[in-house]
């Protein structure tokens, strides 16, 4: 009976440090939405910066 005790507890050590490995992992897809969220935030961020640079042509100069 103290062996198998001894071979539960291992394996619920095992199993206690198998959980407490995964609870500091992130969610892969939640932290890959995250950072398509943040490009596209720093993309319409440029974009908007860029329309409000005046275009070369709508002030009637030449490019050479």
């Amino acid at each position: 009976m103290e062996k198998k005790m001894s071979r539960l507890n291992r394996l619920w050590t095992s199993i206690m440090g198998f959980v407490k490995a995964m609870e500091g992992m992130n969610d892969p897809i939640g932290e890959y939405m995250f950072s398509l969220g943040r490009r596209v935030d720093k993309l319409e961020r440029d974009l908007a910066r860029l329309e409000d640079q005046p275009h070369p042509r709508s002030t009637g100069e030449l490019q050479r």
